[in-house]
């Protein structure tokens, strides 16, 4: 059960990097068994809101997450990825957690011999638990999936279900109702769906009353239409369509559990990179892929942008920036070392068959008279920050 003593342990950060070099394939049965045989060592009373989706689920989670605070509840808001730190995953208590506190979490899992199969994001999740542990709630993230997901093993009270759309097709599936029926097999006994995407929402919808059904569970439907409560917290912030959303979303979990909150008190949402300005002419967005892309195409409809891009291999570029073509005046290839990352001549190929211009990005080329937008994945942004020099000034705006 035990390794005994700690002699020759890795540190969290070796321990991480050896999990990325040494690359455990998937088993959709390791994080179920670590999950059981870690349980009778836990004092794991904290309530679990565990959010699910394509797009959304960082900027739900927060805005529950900073209602249950405004409640005088002690939370931790699990998330993924991060941009900098990998502590940036674990705001606990309206603070990212620190690294004496999560390298304490890490010896205490390293105690286990069964632990060390698991893979990074498993490993995270795990930590996740060990660090709510003294907390009222645990609200956590989805990783890429929905039923298969390590998150999915922790017992939930509430399943929180954002937009659905295609994303990570390599892994859930090639079609929409594949990748929406993986997803919320993870269902519990009461669950939220936000609204969807209007292309596909009768589908989603469908599938998510079929597996309600199906598992006993009891489907609450988020209207699409702004409650007063949502229009005046987006007024006050100037949050665009999918964040006042996702706002609405989080009301309704906070109304279930008997925390309705008052939106002209309610906290900004504290999360780097939805859509955030960051000076007058430069957005920052941590979106990916075409849902997001057309929630963008929506924000700048009446603008045109110098759109900073680049993207990984697997996504659909071109799909991507014809959504975008519209507000695209100009496109500036960012170099992220990431293997990871399209290769450059294919996304030039892609970028020259639309019939946009375009050049590699240069920090000093930035233009005050110009709008900019950041977007196609978090290396992206956090690539733009570190050559912007401005990681330091948004100090996580925790």
């Amino acid at each position: 059960m035990s390794n005994g003593n700690n002699t020759g342990m890795k540190n969290l950060k070796e321990f991480l990097n050896s999990k990325g070099a040494e690359y455990a394939p998937f088993d959709p049965n390791r994080a179920k068994s670590i999950t059981k045989r870690l349980r009778p060592f836990l004092q794991d009373n904290a309530r679990k809101i565990h959010i699910v989706g394509t797009n959304g689920k960082g900027s739900t989670g927060r805005f529950i997450t900073l209602g249950l605070l405004e409640a005088g509840k002690s939370v931790l808001h699990f998330t993924s990825p991060h941009l900098f730190d990998f502590n940036e995953r674990f705001y606990k208590n309206g603070q990212i957690i620190s690294d004496e506190e999560l390298e304490t979490a890490h010896i205490f899992l390293q105690q286990f011999d069964f632990i060390a199969p698991c893979s990074y994001f498993e490993y995270a999740t795990f930590l996740a638990s060990v660090l709510s542990q003294d907390c009222d709630f645990l609200v956590l993230e989805a990783g890429l999936g929905g039923e298969y997901d390590s998150t999915s093993c922790l017992d939930r009270e509430i399943s929180v279900f954002t937009p659905i759309g295609l994303d990570h097709q390599e892994i859930l599936g090639q079609t929409i109702e594949e990748i929406a029926t993986t997803k919320l097999a993870c269902m519990v006994s009461t669950a939220f769906l936000s609204p969807q995407p209007a292309p596909t929402k009768k589908t989603i919808e469908a599938i998510a009353t079929k597996t309600a059904k199906k598992l006993g569970a009891t489907l609450y439907k988020i209207p699409d239409a702004f409650s007063e409560k949502t229009l005046t917290y987006a007024s006050k912030h100037a949050l665009p369509q999918f964040l006042a959303q996702n706002f609405q979303s989080a009301c309704a979990v906070l109304d279930y559990l008997g925390y309705p909150i008052n939106p002209i008190s309610f906290p900004k949402l504290n999360l780097i990179g939805r859509c955030q300005k960051i000076s007058p002419h430069i957005t920052i967005d941590v979106g990916h892929n075409a849902q997001a892309a057309t929630e963008l195409q929506k924000v700048f409809s009446d603008k045109k942008v110098i759109l900073v891009y680049n993207t990984y291999k697997q996504k659909d570029a071109k799909s991507i920036l014809k959504i975008l073509l519209p507000i695209i005046k100009k496109i500036l290839i960012i170099d992220v070392q990431n293997e990871r990352m399209m290769e450059a001549e294919k996304l030039k190929d892609i970028i020259k068959s639309l019939g946009i211009s375009f050049e590699r990005f240069s920090s000093d080329g930035i233009s005050e008279t110009e709008e900019y937008l950041v977007f196609g994945s978090f290396s992206v942004v956090k690539q733009f920050l570190e050559e912007k020099a401005c990681r330091t000034n948004l100090s996580l705006l925790s």
